[in-house]
């Protein structure tokens, strides 16, 4: 009694919102029981157009498989799992909560949607600026293009520090990730390594992934060295965000591996 008391609650604050809410053309159709789409085509207009959160809520192992740039990665899969819906609804009020529309993405605009639009109603989000992407990841799979692995065209704002800046701060982690036999001829003491040569290659995201839950630390600093400083470390500062750190505590060191400063400090170990 107590879910079905719940799920009419917020249908009767879905439609109210909707009555009193946003007069945007985005989202014109909407559900017998309030939810508001938009189609995968204009998801994707969106997403390059940077306007408001693209917030895909599947589980790592389907999202690291291909996402939408620039979108932002908050899993309510498995659905079971009620830790998620808290850690959502901190999410939402820490990052969502600014008048912008967010726009759901799960594998197929049901289940998962529905239960991320009463999260982050429970959670504060006026329900007027919620919508559903409709058909999810599926739909979006037929979109060229919509879908990718290459993360180097986020909407970050990438940080670079020198590489004589780099190497004064005893605190930063420093990830290497260029290739093996790069970082064997030499590298950063102290430095980590996880390769991301191939930037766009899942499995290479989710290595990045597990390093960064499992060895780093949200609170320090973190310098990424790649060859040149540009995609494989933009990578890696996205896969970072995924993972809950704060990209405004990452830097790319500029020039890679080529800065005079950094090649004379490299050792074997």
């Amino acid at each position: 009694m107590k879910k079905k008391v719940m799920s009419l609650g917020f249908t009767v604050v879905l439609s109210l919102s909707l009555l009193v809410g946003c007069n945007s053309k985005v989202g014109t159709k909407v559900s017998d029981d309030g939810y508001q789409y938009v189609t995968a085509s204009e998801t994707v207009k969106l997403a390059k157009d940077g306007s408001g959160h693209v917030l895909d809520v599947r589980e790592w192992s389907t999202y690291e498989e291909g996402r939408v740039v620039g979108s932002e990665w908050c899993p309510i899969f498995p659905l079971e799992e009620e830790a998620l819906a808290d850690e959502m609804a901190t999410y939402a009020k820490e990052n969502l909560d600014d008048g912008e529309k967010i726009y759901i993405i799960c594998n197929s605009g049901q289940r998962g949607a529905q239960k991320t639009t009463e999260v982050l109603t429970e959670a504060g989000i006026d329900a007027s600026l919620i919508y559903t992407v409709e058909g999810g990841a599926k739909a979006l799979a037929k979109e060229k293009n919509a879908l990718t692995t290459d993360r180097s065209d986020e909407t970050i704002e990438w940080q670079y520090i020198s590489g004589e800046q780099a190497l004064q701060n005893a605190d930063a982690q420093i990830i290497d990730v260029r290739d093996d036999e790069n970082y064997n001829a030499g590298h950063l003491k102290g430095s980590i390594h996880s390769d991301l040569t191939d930037f766009d290659d899942a499995k290479a995201q989710s290595a990045m992934f597990d390093l960064a839950v499992e060895e780093l630390d949200k609170e320090k600093p973190v310098y990424f060295l790649c060859y040149s400083g540009n995609k494989c470390a933009k990578a890696g500062v996205s896969v970072l965000k995924d993972a809950g750190f704060d990209v405004d505590n990452i830097y790319i060191i500029e020039d890679g591996a080529k800065g005079a400063a950094v090649q004379a400090a490299f050792v074997q170990e």
